[in-house]
């Protein structure tokens, strides 16, 4: 049992990071330190949105629906980052070889990856409903001890379902997809995606209201108020929890054990290609890189599903709003301190996070691995390298720019200056971040990595750009709601400026091999 924890506390450090701040190469713990630090960073903002919940439902003086939603928010949001971060290194960790040649048994081994996995949700968990109990005792006074125990209980049950639930979707699909010989990257992870938040949306769509918390809280796995936690009703619920957890936790866990070698094969099965005709076909050279941009995007489930979701969720916000599924949308608004924030800009404001939330271009150059001395010993530039990257960060986006047209002038009918002005902003905006993020990354490149999962995610360059979307969503959002036509023009020329004195110095960089 000592090697086991041994093991797991091992992976526990190993995926946190922290085993690297201990290493002898200086890059290693500089790179840990990111890491860590971008981890910290997101928490503590996440930390943050939670306050603002509270907030915003103490002025709706609903605060005890607050732990439904946050368990709900738990679950949907930690069952998101899993389905982004992949079940592959789950499957097939780049230290199995490791684990698989320590004396214990092949189940222990097998089990080791998945456990850590859970422990470290298990204690985020934990700490943001402790942290959610603190605010009900300073906001209603609501200050029983013994809610300790149900959020203890939740505090195992939520990642276990975040976990057991997106994974069995994505083998069941990954399975069926392999059945009709379908070996499509990107169509396996929207569909594995689309599934999973098919619940979510559903919700979302039968509301017919504005109201994220009203769609949290109808799609919460927790269904009673605070003051209900100590009903019949409540452990009821709770006991239906624990049951599906175990039921499901103990079918992964079968799987893992079982079908490890299946799940593996399927991991490293080729894509299927289509036989060529034997013609020989010149393209000009931005369309030729443009091609192989593509081929290397949707090479990786990891790269798609860690940057697809805000496109598509994009997409799918103006698909709704032309139907108009929730109504009279153009004469709602909201009061923040003095100001007056009407629905359309609002929704400017969300296509602004939306676009700059993630980007494919902060991981795009060091993604090309070590085959980057090919391009290097050619006579390419790197500003054609980079171009190609920034486009497809930009198409993307740009069926759901196109769409934003539509609902400006159907569903907030707008005036035509209006609406250039949005959507130049939206479009600069897009393009401002899919120019830092190469830039970013052609400063730090990481062409020395084991799995994409290292490049992806857990890059220096990719942890640099989220913190300075960031910033950058705070900054044009607040400058948004102060409704000035000439203040957002100014946001327009500046990251014009921005992006052509970024661009320059593209030109002028040098790629190197580290």
């Amino acid at each position: 049992m000592n090697k086991i924890m041994t093991l797991i506390f091992f992976r526990y450090k190993n995926n946190m990071q922290v085993s690297n701040l201990e290493s002898s190469n200086k890059e290693v713990r500089k790179h840990s330190i990111y890491t860590i630090a971008g981890y910290v960073t997101a928490f503590v903002m996440f930390l943050g949105y939670i306050v603002f919940i509270a907030v915003d439902l103490n002025m709706d003086n609903n605060l005890e629906d607050f732990f439904m939603l946050l368990t709900s928010l738990l679950f949907w949001v930690f069952g998101l980052w899993n389905l982004l971060s992949g079940f592959d290194e789950v499957i097939q960790s780049k230290d199995s070889d490791f684990i698989w040649s320590l004396p214990i048994k092949s189940w222990e081994a097998t089990l080791a990856i998945l456990i850590s996995k859970y422990l470290i949700h298990t204690t985020l968990t934990f700490l943001v409903l402790v942290f959610g109990f603190v605010i009900t005792i300073y906001y209603i006074g609501f200050s029983n001890i013994l809610i300790i125990i149900p959020i203890v209980i939740l505090s195992f049950i939520i990642p276990l379902l975040s976990i057991n639930i997106p994974f069995l979707i994505t083998l069941i699909v990954r399975s069926i997809l392999r059945i009709f010989n379908i070996r499509t990257r990107i169509f396996e992870s929207l569909l594995t995606l689309l599934l999973f938040i098919s619940p979510l949306v559903y919700h979302i769509v039968l509301s017919g209201e504005l109201d994220y918390k009203k769609w949290f809280i109808d799609a919460s796995i927790l269904r009673f108020s605070a003051h209900e936690i100590y009903t019949v009703g409540f452990f009821t619920n709770v006991l239906i929890l624990i049951v599906i957890a175990f039921l499901t936790t103990s079918l992964v866990s079968l799987i893992m054990i079982n079908f490890l070698s299946t799940l593996r094969n399927q991991l490293n099965h080729p894509q299927s290609k289509k036989r060529g005709t034997g013609e020989l076909s010149i393209n000009s050279k931005s369309f030729t890189f443009l091609l192989k941009e593509f081929r290397l995007y949707f090479s990786s489930m990891t790269y798609v599903m860690n940057t697809i979701l805000t496109p598509l969720i994009y997409f799918i916000l103006n698909i709704v709003l032309l139907m108009n599924v929730i109504p009279d949308l153009e004469t709602f608004s909201v009061q923040i301190l003095n100001f007056t924030i009407d629905a359309h800009l609002i929704y400017t404001v969300v296509c602004i996070i939306l676009v700059t939330l993630t980007t494919t271009t902060s991981c795009s150059i060091s993604f090309e691995g070590k085959s980057i001395w090919i391009m290097l010993t050619a006579p390419i530039d790197v500003w054609d390298i980079s171009s190609a990257k920034i486009i497809i960060n930009i198409l993307l986006f740009l069926p759901s720019i196109l769409l934003s047209f539509l609902v400006y002038i159907n569903v907030f009918n707008v005036n035509i200056f209006y609406l250039i002005t949005m959507l130049t902003l939206i479009l600069f905006t897009l393009i401002l971040i899919s120019v830092i993020g190469v830039y970013i990354n052609l400063k730090h490149p990481n062409f020395s990595w084991n799995n994409d999962m290292e490049v992806v995610k857990q890059s220096r360059g990719t942890i640099l750009t989220a913190v300075i979307s960031m910033i950058l969503i705070s900054i044009i959002s607040a400058l948004l709601v102060i409704n000035n036509i000439y203040i957002v023009n100014a946001i327009i020329v500046l990251e014009l400026i921005i992006i052509l004195n970024l661009i320059s110095k593209i030109k002028i960089i040098r790629i190197l091999l580290e």
